[in-house]
């Protein structure tokens, strides 16, 4: 059955933000206990609260494997940027990368918009590029967008007010200064950290860097367990050690001559990423107990879309405050500016920092729907990716002890996953309440 809305959708802050009537009275029903008459309901109204889990449990083993393939593509591009491009400013791709995630939310808002408005055309038979239809669709989606986000904002910082009928309103009100605090914060100590990947790159081989800095496994989960209460067991301890372990074999295993000779100061550049990986694990553990709601209180779909419009927010700070590290690393002389003038050089920046947005899309949802400890050690799968490009396009060979420590990162990441399986494949809540007005014509 399929169901109309005939009446103008109401938007945001018109004051019936569930489609209620006007005079309270109670939406009627069919038979088949469906709302004949297409209006969003109130959460209070609404049948079946949670969904099944399969829906999540997708969404994350989506999210993992796009994060491994972004990750290793930017590791790898960066490193050529380093090796084979001459490119020295590890401040400057460290701003214009985090400054990136500015463009996250936006991106995914015009995402939805166009979607909408391509369905609500096909569905109804109306021209595509009509001003009044594009005007109308574009506007719903937008405002809907901006009430989803402030709806999932006040789980954490609760307000009396319901719904801000401005882009204004929403800017100014409590829950979103609240979040843009707590953002620039969790942005200090990222960058810093990030700083210490794009530094060390310069020093270090690309497998040493991502093998020690995804140790923040291990201190995400040193910092979990005081900070999110996270419980100890003895198989989250053994999976993260056990992987840990793997990481400085696949780091060390394979130290040479060689390789002495082209990084004379790999131990510096160690010692670095390891202060950045440190810095990074609480990072992950501030992020979730800071700006992700409890995970039985909104939606998956919900927690992803407030993920990327938190990220967005670190972007935009990490380009308010990135002038001053640029600035700061000229003066001391720890990385001078200079412009790029090389286009080849551009092109690969911009591959790299794509790279990173994808990445850092998907990590961060990753985040918000399982554990940081989870997601740290998922990271560290990455390194098995990383030594077989390397090998099979770079022809760095990989030894035995390498090829242990690979073996035994993936079993701790097996392991841990399976120490977090009811929390991956718990039941979903259900958002039906936040479905968007323009979806409303298609509901059964």
């Amino acid at each position: 059955m399929v169901i109309r809305q005939e009446q103008e959708t109401p938007l945001i802050g018109a004051g019936n933000e569930y489609g209620q009537k006007p005079n309270g009275v109670e939406i009627a029903r069919d038979e088949r206990g469906h709302n004949p008459n297409g209006l969003l309901e109130a959460p209070e109204q609404l049948h079946g609260h949670l969904q099944p889990s399969r829906s999540k449990l997708y969404a994350v083993i989506a999210l993992f494997i796009i994060s491994l393939i972004s990750f290793v593509s930017q590791t790898e591009l960066t490193s050529y940027l380093y090796k084979s491009l001459d490119f020295n400013q590890p401040v400057l791709l460290l701003v214009m990368t985090h400054s990136s995630w500015i463009l996250i939310w936006p991106l995914q808002v015009l995402s939805i918009m166009l979607y909408k408005h391509v369905r609500r055309c096909r569905k109804f038979g109306l021209h595509y590029l009509d001003s009044v239809h594009i005007k109308r669709n574009f506007a719903e989606s937008f405002k809907n967008q901006h009430r989803n986000i402030f709806k999932t904002s006040t789980v954490l910082k609760p307000t009396a007010l319901i719904s801000p009928s401005s882009t204004k309103e929403f800017i100014q009100s409590e829950p979103i200064k609240f979040l843009t605090v707590r953002v620039f914060i969790l942005s200090i100590i990222l960058n810093v950290a990030g700083l210490t990947w794009y530094v060390s790159m310069q020093w270090s081989p690309a497998s040493d860097i991502t093998a020690i800095y995804n140790c923040s496994a291990f201190t995400a989960l040193v910092f979990a367990i005081p900070i999110l209460n996270e419980k100890f067991t003895y198989t989250k301890l053994f999976s993260v050690l056990l992987a840990v372990f793997g990481v400085f074999c696949v780091a060390f295993g394979g130290d040479d001559e060689d390789s002495r000779k082209v990084f004379p100061q790999r131990v510096l550049g160690d010692i670095i990423i390891t202060f950045g990986a440190i810095l990074y694990g609480l990072y992950e553990v501030l992020y979730k107990r800071l700006m992700c709601p409890p995970v039985d209180s909104v939606s998956s779909r919900r927690l992803m879309s407030f993920s990327n419009f938190c990220a967005s927010l670190i972007g935009l700070a990490t380009f308010s405050i990135g002038w001053i590290f640029i600035l700061v690393a000229d003066i001391t002389g720890i990385s001078k500016f200079r412009f790029i003038t090389s286009l080849y050089s551009l092109w690969i920046i911009w591959l790299s920092v794509v790279s990173n947005l994808v990445f850092s899309l998907s990590f961060l949802g990753l985040m918000s729907l399982t554990s940081p400890v989870l997601s740290s050690v998922s990271s560290l799968v990455t390194i098995l990716f990383v030594g077989l490009f390397e090998w099979l396009v770079f022809g760095v060979s990989i030894n035995l002890g390498q090829l242990l420590g690979n073996l035994l990162v993936v079993v701790g990441f097996v392991v841990l996953s399976y120490s977090y399986w009811k929390e991956i494949t718990e039941e979903d809540v259900d958002d039906t309440e936040e479905i968007d007005p323009t979806d409303i014509e298609t509901l059964t």
